[in-house]
């Protein structure tokens, strides 16, 4: 009955059922851009709200733009010809990354609408959280070609807005982004939906072409060649493996997203190599059962591919998507080299688990690989599994509704994990974290789907994970203490940094740090010895500690001498008076002697603030004392 509506009345329908009582009948509307509405109310988002349509900075714009380079690269001819097929029609075209953010937009120059210059510019955020229902929005959201025409759009400043928008899928099958149209006036909403989404697959077909693959294979239903579906590609490096897919392949044989390693042999009841000879072969294409049950053909998208006419030589496995480049230094070859690693398990969606003792840096490591892998537009959250008290840590992971324990937020909590969407979830001394939650976490892990203490829904997160931790796990699963099963899902890509006094590097990196801590400043030579000699028992984070407390001593401008270094350095350094000669035990209360001579004069004498300048206990203080005029 719906049907016989005509559209725009059912929106205006749909729209005052909605605004009435947060209900509208069956078929009136589209059901994303329903649950569109229903996230804004729940976000107290009124109708009524204005919409700047602000851009980033220019130095957030230069990051995004990095970011979301291989989109870009792969979108710029498809959005070129896109633009010029529908300009004269009135649209302006927009490409946003998988955040909202606008990467590229051409102006439909027929406009007059202020507020269609505003939204159409590179750098506005447009995501739902800002601009409230779109159609890139929804797109992104639902995964699917959505059109939002007028009165659709929860806000009532953007109903001059009539658009249309398609998700583009990496080959891995994760959503990068959407292409939009939009014009003011309405449009034809089949006209305009196959528009977007062809120029997606165009895109996808671009970013399947962009991993270099071996060969690239269209996948049809039955035997004869015009069966073979130009929207069902398998790209296949030389070994066999499973570069990526397009999204309508990925669904056909029921493949999910970010599955890890897969080879062709595992999807289908025939070997590789069989599959390289017939394809070889000018014939109809090749007939092939997947291990589902259901029967395709496949024959090569490119006839003219020089690598059909080669054997498949081994060499290392080419990755998913093009992965972002390690631009860190560490000041440690080998800590470089496993960071490397890491962004390459993270842009393949593997945890990474980074071990260390207290102070190794094992947070600056998870910010750095958050920095520079492929979810940097997103938020870093870290949270410390050993600092929140176990009856806490759940709510503060999960979230929690209203009233859902003792002590519970009013309004509730969204939690750490939804925090982190789209982001790196970072948490920091996992051993530590209560063997009771480890299962629910195990869960959340696989699932990427959360439910808030306190309620029944469940929601589904995009999130990398990150761990860390200075215990020993796998002795910790031995004693029954960690999860076995949340132990092999957690270490995906281990990277284990050394502790300080074991760097090979070790006098470069005090002297970088040096120049970090104190802005440029320099130690002398004398200084530096005392510290390389130094075990460092808290690593990193005491080093730094120890050159600010030399910051802080010295006069400006000046070199950072022995005098200047914590008590407990100048004390390791001390020579045992027995062993030594008289030379080195003098040496030593010399520059002890002049160190406390020195914070006294600073401190007129005061000995509470001279020990405390020294950071040393007053009666530390008073011993050196008395044992220096002893001497």
């Amino acid at each position: 009955m719906n049907a016989l509506i005509p559209a725009n009345q059912r929106r205006v329908q749909a729209r005052e059922a909605f605004f009435q009582s947060g209900q509208v009948p069956p078929g009136l509307i589209d059901e994303a851009i329903l649950n569109s509405w229903h996230r804004c109310a729940t976000n107290s988002k009124s109708a009524s709200d204005q919409v700047a349509f602000d851009t980033v900075t220019s130095t957030r714009l230069s990051e995004l733009l990095q970011c979301n380079r291989v989109l870009l690269e792969a979108a710029a001819s498809p959005m070129e010809r896109l633009s010029r097929t529908v300009t004269g029609a009135g649209y302006a075209v927009l490409l946003t990354d998988r955040l909202g953010h606008a990467l590229t937009a051409y102006s439909s120059g027929g406009t007059s609408a202020d507020l269609m210059h505003k939204a159409f510019r590179q750098g506005v955020l447009l995501s739902e959280d800002s601009v409230g229902t779109t159609a890139m929005s929804c797109a992104v959201s639902e995964g699917r070609p959505v059109a939002v025409s007028g009165v659709e759009h929860f806000l009532n400043a953007n109903r001059i807005f009539n658009c249309a928008a398609a998700p583009v899928f990496d080959p891995a099958g994760r959503i990068m982004g959407a292409i939009d149209i939009t014009r003011e006036h309405p449009m034809v909403q089949g006209s305009a939906l196959s528009l977007v989404q062809q120029c997606a697959k165009t895109i996808e077909r671009q970013l399947m072409g962009m991993l270099a693959p071996y060969i690239l294979v269209n996948l049809g239903w039955g035997l004869p060649e015009r069966d073979a579906s130009e929207d069902m590609l398998l790209a296949l490096g030389e070994d066999g493996q499973i570069l990526g897919m397009s999204p309508r392949a990925r669904e056909v044989i029921g493949l999910e997203a970010d599955k890890g390693l897969v080879y062709f042999s595992d999807l289908f009841d025939l070997r590789f190599e069989a599959l390289v000879d017939s394809l070889r072969k000018p014939e109809n294409p090749l007939s092939v059962e997947a291990f589902s049950g259901l029967s395709f053909s496949l024959k090569a998208a490119d006839r003219n591919n020089e690598n059909l006419y080669r054997s498949p030589i081994p060499q290392p496995v080419p990755l998913s998507r093009p992965e972002p480049e390690p631009e860190v230094d560490f000041g440690d070859a080998s800590v470089n080299a496993r960071a490397a690693t890491a962004l390459k398990a993270l842009a393949r969606q593997m945890p990474v688990l980074v071990l260390g003792d207290t102070g190794t840096g094992k947070e600056v490591m998870a910010r750095t690989l958050h920095e520079r892998s492929g979810y940097a537009a997103g938020e870093f959250v870290a949270i410390n599994c050993a600092a929140i008290p176990e009856s806490l840590i759940e709510g503060e992971l999960f979230g929690h509704a209203e009233g859902a324990f003792t002590g519970a937020r009013r309004g509730g909590s969204n939690g750490k994990i939804a925090q982190a969407h789209k982001g790196t979830l970072f948490l920091d001394e996992i051993g530590d974290m209560p063997l009771a939650l480890q299962s629910r976490l195990l869960r959340v892990i696989e699932s990427r789907e959360v439910t808030r203490l306190g309620e029944q829904s469940t929601k589904r997160f995009d999130f990398q994970l990150v761990c860390a931790t200075h215990r020993n796990l796998s002795e910790a699963v031995q004693n029954g203490e960690f999860r076995e099963d949340l132990y092999y899902r957690v270490k995906g890509i281990t990277v284990e940094l050394p502790r300080l006094s074991e760097r090979p590097d070790l006098k470069a990196f005090i002297q970088e740090q040096c120049r970090q801590v104190t802005h440029g400043r320099a130690l002398s030579d004398n200084a530096l010895h005392l510290m390389m000699d130094y075990p460092w028992p808290g690593n990193v984070r005491e080093l730094r500690h120890a050159l600010a407390h030399a910051d802080v001593m010295a006069d400006p401008d000046s070199l950072l001498l022995p005098e200047h270094l914590p008590s407990e350095i100048l004390a390791q350094g001390r020579p045992d008076e027995q062993d030594r000669g008289p030379s080195m035990v003098g040496s030593w209360r010399t520059v002890e002697r002049e160190a406390i001579e020195q914070a006294l004069a600073c401190e007129n004498g005061n000995v509470q603030a001279a020990a405390n300048r020294l950071g040393m206990s007053r009666a530390t203080l008073y011993r050196r004392l008395k044992a220096q005029r002893s001497v």
